[in-house]
């Protein structure tokens, strides 16, 4: 009886199998939810047989085995493993004391130089006592907090020693910058290392005196070289928290590298590779930012209806707001029509390139960000802005604004120099470099982003060697 039920065709189903041809009456299956014709049926119970006895043989071979097996003692090659690292980390490690004791010998020797410059360059100092004050602050800070680090990694025998940043913003470090003759260092210099460049990835280039930090932005990662190209290591960063990064600087002040993001200001500690939020200055959408020494300038875009806004910030309190209507006091439509693109500075005097006005505005950060000059760019389309270390210095790299086929032109806007006609003027330019960006890498080094040739789209990173050929 149970049986007759089981089997009962139904006339509202039809068979599962596919193209079944058979009329719409069909039985379901006593172990699947799926109904099928009487034929079909029959093939179906074979398959399911098959499975089963395949099944159990698979079961008895896995219990056999399981009877047969023995534990693997490989104690004695692990243990051979482990005293040949062992041994390899013994030599590291003592590579790694000697030199320690070398690279201390070097940095105590700097050390004590940079002391004694420190010292008698104030002594000398003709300065207002509050600025030689703030100097000598700044320098004791670098000199006391500067000792050898070690970075020794939790998870792969990796050790890196550091060498403390004894980068003092003294006019005495680069002394011999001032008189460097920009007309030929560039044509003069010679190739360190290269290193490969993207154009297609968002990359975002800054130096301190001895070290190059790149990132890119497809990977979510830093990059970290030594002035020599050694790759020393990665960075990862998580933009969904910290935001989308706009520019990258080096701040002897906050020794490290600051970070202008789309959401907050961040410090990036090269010594200990954390990244955080720059507590003294709160959340907003920042496009870019300059430093030198306890000054530090941002751009802060305030949103559409209020756009963006220079804020100056000096040990760390906010000294100024300035608004665009303030950089132009005498052009008020001015507010209305200009963009703030991009700013550089070099000593207390800041470049800003403006968009829609074909000017570039020097300011004095010291004086309420005074406009001192409006630098006529001339229909020039620029590419770059790099300032000269503290020479009140910049360099310009730039096409012709209606025509960019023509070839690049290098200028200098010189602020010491009287001429107001000369206070942009050209330089020579190595026609075969082809460069669009300049980064100087200490006193020796500069970065420069080039093309490979005028037709192709091509881009190289060359870290080149700069030969102090001295102006007569």
């Amino acid at each position: 009886m149970s049986t007759m039920k089981r089997f009962r065709p139904s006339i509202e189903s039809v068979c599962s199998f596919a193209h079944c041809v058979e009329s719409p009456s069909s039985i379901p299956c006593a172990h699947c939810p799926l109904t099928f014709c009487l034929r079909h049926l029959v093939e179906h119970q074979t398959a399911i047989d098959n499975e089963h006895k395949h099944l159990i043989s698979s079961i008895e071979t896995c219990r056999t085995r399981l009877n047969t097996i023995q534990s693997i003692d490989n104690r004695y090659e692990l243990c051979e493993q482990l005293d040949e690292w062992q041994m390899n980390m013994i030599d590291h490690v003592n590579r790694m004391k000697n030199e320690i004791n070398l690279v201390y010998e070097q940095y105590d020797q700097e050390f004590t130089k940079i002391k004694d410059v420190v010292l008698n360059k104030f002594d000398e100092d003709e300065r207002s006592l509050k600025e030689i004050s703030l100097q000598l602050e700044q320098s004791l800070h670098i000199l006391e907090s500067s000792r050898l680090n070690l970075i020794i990694s939790k998870i792969n025998p990796i050790i890196h020693l550091v060498k403390p940043n004894l980068n003092i913003s003294i006019s005495a470090d680069f002394d011999d910058t001032s008189k460097l003759d920009l007309n030929r260092f560039l044509t003069l210099s010679t190739i360190n290392f290269s290193l490969d460049y993207d154009p297609t990835d968002s990359t975002i280039i800054a130096t301190s005196s001895e070290h190059l930090l790149i990132y890119k932005s497809s990977r979510s990662i830093f990059q970290l070289f030594n002035d020599h190209g050694e790759h020393l290591y990665d960075i990862n960063y998580d933009h969904m928290t910290y935001g989308d990064v706009n520019q990258i600087i080096w701040s002897s002040f906050v020794n490290g590298f600051l970070l202008t993001t789309t959401k907050q200001v961040l410090k990036l500690n090269y010594i200990t590779k954390r990244i955080g939020r720059y507590v003294d200055i709160g959340f907003g959408y920042f496009k870019d930012i300059c430093a030198h020494r306890e000054s530090i300038v941002l751009v802060h875009n305030l949103g559409t209806s209020l756009g963006d806004v220079l804020e100056h910030y000096s040990n760390n309190q906010m000294i100024q707001r300035c608004w665009k209507a303030d950089l132009y006091p005498d052009r008020t439509h001015m507010k209305d029509t200009m963009e703030i693109f991009r700013i550089r500075m070099s000593d207390y005097l800041i470049a800003i390139d403006t968009l829609f006005t074909e000017k570039i505005l020097i300011c004095d950060v010291r004086h309420a960000m005074k406009c001192l000059f409006r630098i006529d760019t001339h229909n020039c389309n620029i590419l770059s802005m790099s300032s000269v270390y503290d020479t009140q210095q910049w360099l310009l790299f730039v096409t012709d604004e209606h025509d960019e086929s023509l070839q690049r032109r290098m200028l200098l806007i010189n602020t010491q120099e009287n001429d107001p006609q000369r206070r942009m003027h050209e330089l020579q330019c190595d026609q075969h470099l082809l460069p669009t960006n300049l980064y100087f890498f200490g006193p020796n080094h500069f970065i420069l982003v080039r093309t490979e040739n005028k037709d192709d789209d091509t881009m190289i990173l060359e870290c080149r060697n700069m030969h102090h050929i001295m102006r007569m």
